[in-house]
């Protein structure tokens, strides 16, 4: 148990700094395993023997389930089909992409063909519990583009879920093959049936008591991977399955507590114990994961930030969605762990996977800040939009971001002959008000090129309902000489607005009625007549 013991403290170690200096936990997590294992606390073979009866390995191995397990439970899958064209686009291109470029660099540095596949499929799934974590930390986990990147993630998790299937089972051949996909549907299927029917029922019958509702989700976890290992598929992918089974509204929040803490502790369990197993690389190791990072930025961005522009994302939403994907997966280690044990991965290969996962998990909180994706908005790109001068609307009134507040304005502006246009990023909210003959544009509100298209500048009035009280800033930058009222839901938040020649008006219930009754005392509303 001293093994045990030692991996906890050095976890607990590891998860101070990130919460000391708001960084990502998991490469935190593998840097205090190779540290210990280089210090002789944890010596190789340890915590991950491959003797079945070694109870430190039984502990890391189901570490690693529960790790999967809350990884399925994490994602939403409504959120793929409310955003299912830029998903599927998206996450299409990104992933060919990224998997054919790792693979050619891995052939480049020498690795085979097999060897090459397990690389290259390895980097082009992004990290679930990574990119969660981060839009926990800003709070945007409800915004549009945050449930965008939910849904890419979900299905690369269930691409490189296949991928694991097949290539566990290329040995056999096309019979093997057509057995790994049977496999992987039938979980897929069992698990969509009981997402729907069972799991509402088990919380229905049980919610009271968190007791039985922590042991009912064992018992689903542990019955998915019994049906794992009668159809002949890996452990894992059952875990993923019936962790999938409670990502569906309410159950996920339902379960989320329970999930988090949970999590947490099996993760720092796995983590440190896989940073003792691979050790400290080499330095050919350290270029080649270097390498591998590099390439999956330069070749992520470009690709969903071009493929996210021309499915309707706007040019900061792209760029941002491809700056916070460029990471590797849990579920690529575990691509790594089970190419490993078929013989498929070599140790360098694996070393080399695992150091590019520390490398590009840690980078993700620098790269995928909003000011970077600011910042490379006026590189050009092939779908860069063009604004045609005759074009440009002027004397309106125009509405940056709907909500609430939005909706209570368009109809009392327009019943009195205003000029009224939104732009709004939520592709539901635009079709709303496609239906009711409003104007509308979705995209940024803060894009500089949209603001031009769309006469910010030649605008009566702006009235900006964005979410976060940054963009409104943002606006009162790139605009000047045109009155812009901001909503702000802190009364700290008025006086930045103020501050930067804007009008802040506080709380929902009041923009209506406030914004009616300045835009009237200005002079600058029609009268009955239209004029």
């Amino acid at each position: 148990m001293n093994a045990i013991g030692i991996t906890l403290l050095g976890a607990a170690v590891a998860y101070g700094i990130a919460f000391r200096f708001r960084l990502p936990a998991l490469p935190l997590l593998l840097g205090a395993g190779i540290i210990l294992q280089s210090m002789g606390w944890l010596p190789f073979g340890v915590i991950l023997g491959s003797a079945i009866h070694d109870e430190h390995a039984a502990v890391i191995r189901f570490s690693l389930v529960f790790l999967i397990f809350a990884t399925g439970a994490e994602l939403e899958p409504r959120h793929l089909f409310i955003h299912r064209k830029q998903v599927l686009w998206i996450t299409g291109g990104q992933f060919a992409g990224v998997a054919l470029s790792g693979f050619a660099f891995a052939r480049w540095l020498g690795f085979g063909a097999l060897e090459g596949t397990y690389l290259g499929l390895g980097l082009a799934a992004s990290s679930t519990l990574v990119v969660m974590r981060q839009f926990e930390l800003r709070n945007t986990h409800h915004e549009p583009f945050a449930q965008t990147v939910s849904g890419i993630l979900l299905l690369q998790d269930v691409m490189l879920i296949f991928g694991i299937a097949l290539l566990a089972r290329i040995d056999g051949g096309w019979l093997g093959i057509s057995h790994a996909i049977a496999a992987v549907a039938g979980l897929g299927m069992t698990s969509w049936l009981l997402q729907r029917w069972g799991v509402p029922r088990l919380i229905q019958w049980f919610k009271p008591q968190d007791e039985l509702l922590l042991l009912a989700m064992f018992g689903v976890l542990f019955g998915f991977l019994a049906l794992a290992q009668a159809l002949g598929a890996p452990p894992m992918i059952g875990a993923f399955a019936g962790g999938f089974a409670f990502s569906r509204f309410p159950a996920n929040g339902v379960m989320r507590g329970n999930l988090l803490s949970l999590a947490g502790f099996f993760q720092a369990l796995f983590f440190v114990a896989l940073g003792a197993w691979i050790g400290v690389p080499d330095g050919a190791q350290w270029l080649s994961a270097l390498g591998f990072s590099a390439l999956l930025l330069l070749v992520t961005v470009p690709i969903v930030s071009v493929l996210g522009i021309r499915n309707g994302l706007s040019t900061r939403t792209a760029i941002e969605s491809g700056l916070i994907l460029s990471q590797t997966s849990e579920l690529s280690l575990l691509l790594g762990i089970s190419g490993l044990g078929l013989g498929h991965l070599s140790t360098e290969g694996f070393k080399i996977l695992s150091t590019t996962a520390v490398i590009s998990m840690t980078l993700t909180p620098f790269v995928g800040r909003g000011l970077v994706a600011q910042a490379l908005m006026p590189l050009r790109h092939p779908f860069r939009r063009r604004s045609d001068p005759a074009l440009i609307p002027h004397d309106h009134v125009l509405l940056l971001g709907l909500g609430a507040s939005g909706m209570n304005l368009v109809k009392p502006l327009r019943d009195q002959g205003e000029n009224v246009l939104v732009v709004d990023d939520d592709e539901t909210a635009c079709q709303m008000l496609k239906e009711l003959g409003v104007p509308v544009l979705r995209g940024d509100g803060t894009d500089q090129e949209l603001l031009a298209e769309v006469g910010a500048q030649q605008a009566k009035v702006i009235v900006t309902s964005m979410r976060r009280v940054t963009d409104s800033l943002k606006v009162l930058k790139q605009v000047k000489g045109v009155p812009v009222l901001a909503l702000v839901f802190e009364e700290d938040e008025t006086e930045p607005v103020r501050a930067a020649g804007g009008i802040p008006i506080l709380t929902s219930d009041a923009t209506a009625k406030s914004f009616l009754e300045w835009f009237h005392s200005t002079g600058l509303a029609k009268d009955r007549d239209g004029h």
